[in-house]
């Protein structure tokens, strides 16, 4: 679950840092302590999202608000991003090479191999020495928050076994591994829900025209209240090889297929306190960074001009 939440904060990054391709008249729209973060800055990381809520907009009104939204937002996250490398700065974060290779090995195993990193970083733009530097600074911040979040959390004997009593005393706990075609455009889940329908292969299919990569391959193991209610609903009721309708959760569509359903016998306590300590600390540790970041904000200065 932690890898999981950290290759999405990794791919999110990414995308954020697509570059920019149009010519900006540059301006400051925010100071975060003696740093500013500029209107090319906040427009390079809100490109992607223009180019997906913008698409076949025709009001010009209705753009300006959907555009003064994606800044807003946007916005927000970079205060946060300034903040957090403000203090790796401040604390000196180290990160060594040997902690970058095996990060990259591990999402190298999650894509599919070397060949399918180097069609990742290449549909980025990127080198591998890019890459490299891109995902140092994100060890350099995780290694921050987790250190400054670790010392906070605190996990009893008592919190292990209630959640050991909630979760596990029951006959069978039933886990369902997934793969997916996730995109945002209603156009391509149409069209790959209809050659699945033919009998395409879910992998290749996956490969054209999922916007994640290696989704098709797998997603990984989920039970059934990891999922959204949407698809909670869908996926209870289908069996190994079923393949789901399409279902529009958020802003983006997704095909599910079931590759296999997992029953998990009832564990003795010891067997599963290790992996109970990691769901409730992984838990813990989500809730006390928003209390960080939002410390943070509030003893540094912050001005925003948009």
């Amino acid at each position: 679950m932690f890898f999981k939440r950290i290759f999405l904060m990794i791919f999110l990054f990414l995308i954020l840092a697509f570059p920019l391709r149009a010519k900006i008249i540059d301006r400051v729209v925010a100071v975060v302590n003696d740093e500013v973060i500029t209107l090319s800055e906040l427009d390079e990381a809100c490109l992607p999202f223009f180019q997906k809520y913008l698409r076949g907009v025709t009001d010009p009104i209705e753009e300006q608000r959907i555009i003064r939204k994606i800044r807003k937002d946007v916005l927000e996250r970079l205060i946060e991003e300034k903040l957090i490398a403000q203090e790796v700065k401040k604390y000196n974060i180290r990160v060594t090479d040997e902690e970058v290779d095996a990060f990259i090995n591990d999402i190298k195993a999650q894509l599919g191999g070397e060949e399918r990193l180097q069609e990742f970083l290449s549909a980025q733009g990127l080198t591998l020495k890019d890459y490299r530097e891109k995902i140092r600074e994100q060890l350099k911040k995780m290694k921050l928050v987790q250190g400054s979040v670790r010392a906070r959390i605190v996990i009893t004997d008592e919190d292990l076994r209630r959640y050991y009593r909630e979760h596990y005393l029951s006959e069978k706990n039933r886990v369902y591994v997934l793969a997916a075609i996730i995109t945002s455009s209603e156009e391509k889940i149409k069209k790959a829900a209809a050659e699945l329908k033919g009998g395409a292969n879910f992998p290749a299919v996956a490969r054209k025209y999922s916007d994640v990569p290696g989704s098709g391959e797998g997603l990984g193991s989920f039970k059934l209240e990891e999922l959204t209610p949407e698809v909670r609903k869908i996926i209870a009721k289908m069996k190994p090889g079923a393949i789901s309708p399409p279902i529009r959760v958020g802003q983006n569509w997704q095909i599910f297929k079931v590759l296999e359903i997992k029953e998990k016998a009832t564990m003795p306590f010891e067997k599963v306190k290790e992996e109970i300590y990691q769901t409730l600390f992984q838990k813990e540790l989500d809730e006390y960074f928003q209390k960080w970041i939002k410390d943070l904000k509030e003893r540094a200065f912050i001005k925003v001009f948009i």
